[in-house]
Order: structure tokens, then sequence, then C-alpha cells
């Protein structure tokens, strides 16, 4: 199985919708492909995250009523129907005895039927247009945070954490300009409480990118960078995820994320730092 099959068939292996043997050999796939395996996290964490935010919502009483009322009088006007007699001449059938009285109304099994099918198609539209947007493809940001998180975790996971293991920034800096095709800029920040440990090449929303890695105490700090694009705005931005805590904020030349366990106010100060080094090279 090549990438574009697994891709295609990423959604049914999801949901559990495939015969064995093609399971199989996806979960083989995934073994040997570490980009089609990084996509299948992406879309299990957007999978749980959509699950776990979908709001339920419960039509109000009111609505109910007036669903009811509105299918009661629709009935109630409906002329008498018809039936062909031997006599080739249509006349008006006598009412059937009412079977069932509901709202005051009488109602025969087919009333009944009709009712439920048309306050179900009623109720089902109500809770879609409630959901809809929340099922809708979500924004760039979120996608690429669920992309980040998953590689912040999957680098503490596998013991992938560095590249080139170093605190020297004219060590990592080389090394990093050598494997990409931009020079993203590298600063120590030992002096702050935020030494350097090393830098790794990552693979974020199709293209590589930087990752640098700091240390605060015991916890990790991935600080991913790679190059702007026309048109982007200048704007700090920070989301909570998944009990992690990312912040993104710009520069004429370069996007940056940083993504960690600590406290937002730790990686708001991080982030004060390194700007300021930036600034004053």
């Amino acid at each position: 199985m090549n990438c574009e099959e697994a891709t295609k068939l990423m959604d049914g292996y999801l949901d559990g919708e495939l015969d064995p043997i093609t399971s199989e050999k996806i979960e083989q796939h995934l073994r040997d492909c570490r980009k089609c395996e990084e996509a299948y996290e992406a879309h299990t964490a957007l999978t749980h995250a959509i699950s776990r935010g979908a709001p339920y919502y419960k039509a109000p009483i009111e609505l109910r009523q007036r669903v009811h009322s509105s299918l009661r009088d629709e009935v109630a006007d409906k002329p008498a129907r018809t039936v062909l007699r031997r006599s080739q001449l249509l006349v008006r059938t006598k009412q059937p005895e009412p079977r069932t009285v509901l709202f005051g109304t009488p109602w025969n099994w087919l009333s009944l039927a009709g009712l439920g099918l048309a306050a179900a198609i009623i109720f089902a539209a109500i809770i879609f247009s409630n959901l809809a947007p929340v099922l809708r493809r979500p924004g760039a940001d979120q996608f690429l945070a669920t992309q980040l998180i998953a590689s912040h975790v999957r680098s503490l996971m596998a013991n992938h954490l560095t590249d080139v293991p170093s605190s020297d920034q004219h060590t990592v800096k080389p090394w990093l300009d050598a494997k990409l095709d931009f020079a993203a800029p590298v600063v120590d920040l030992s002096g702050e409480g935020f030494p350097l440990i090393g830098g790794r090449l990552d693979y974020l929303d199709n293209h590589p990118v930087a990752a640098l890695i700091y240390q605060r105490r015991k916890h990790f700090i991935n600080l991913f960078i790679w190059p702007t694009t026309p048109g982007t705005t200048e704007t700090k931005k920070t989301m909570t995820r998944q009990g992690y805590h990312l912040l993104h904020w710009v520069d004429p030349d370069f996007n940056y994320w940083a993504v960690s366990d600590v406290s937002d106010s730790e990686l708001q100060t991080f982030n004060q730092h390194f700007e300021g080094q930036i600034l004053h090279r």
C-alpha cells in the first residue's frame, strides 16, 4: 500500500469500516511511513476533539408544541380521501371511526406515522443546524495546533527530542541551516532560565520546519519556526489544547509557534526573552 491509497482509506480506517485485510495493510503502512503516521495521529486527535466538544441540544418545549400544532392543523384541513367504486365514480368516503385522539383531533394510524416522520425530520434539522458549525472543517490555526501538539508529544515519547543535541547556538544553527532552505534564528536563553538543549527537523502543514528545544526546569518547550508568507499579520495568539499551551507570534521574516506544558505566563516570559534577543542581535 502506498501513501495515496492510505490517505484515501484513512477515514474509513478511523471509523472501523474497513475489512480486516485492508485494515492490516494500512496498519503495516503506518508502521513503515512516518508521514502517514503523523497524518493518522492528527486525524485521531481532531476526531477526539470534535467528539468531546460537540454540544447536545434539546429542542425547547415551545418549539415542539408549535411543530405539533402546525402538523395537527395541516392534517385537519386536508379533504377527505376518495376511492374508486365499481361504477368508476369518485365519491367521498365516510370518515373512519376515530382510533386515537391526540390534541382533540381524531387520528388514524397513517396520520400518526406521518406525524412521527415529519417530527423526526424537523428535530433532525434542528440538531444539524446547531451541530453544523462544529462539524465543519476547523480553521487553519486549529488544524495546525493539532499537528503542533502531536509533534511535541511525539518528540517526548519517541525519545527524539533533538537531531543535534547541543546547548551551543553556534552548533545548532549551522546544522539546521544545512538541512533547510531558510536560516532560522537560534538564541541561547540560559541566562533567562530557558537553556537551549538542541534542535531538530520537523514537518508541519506540508513543509519542513526548524524545531528548537528549550528546557524550563523539568519541562521542555518546542519552538517551531518557518518563513512567513505574504500577507501574514503580526498578531500574537495563545491557545490551550489537551493540557498544552501554545503561543504564536510572527516577525517580518518568520512564524513562531511555542508548545509546552509549562504555564501560560512562563511561555509568555519565554517569548519576551526570545524576541528581546532577536531584536538586539
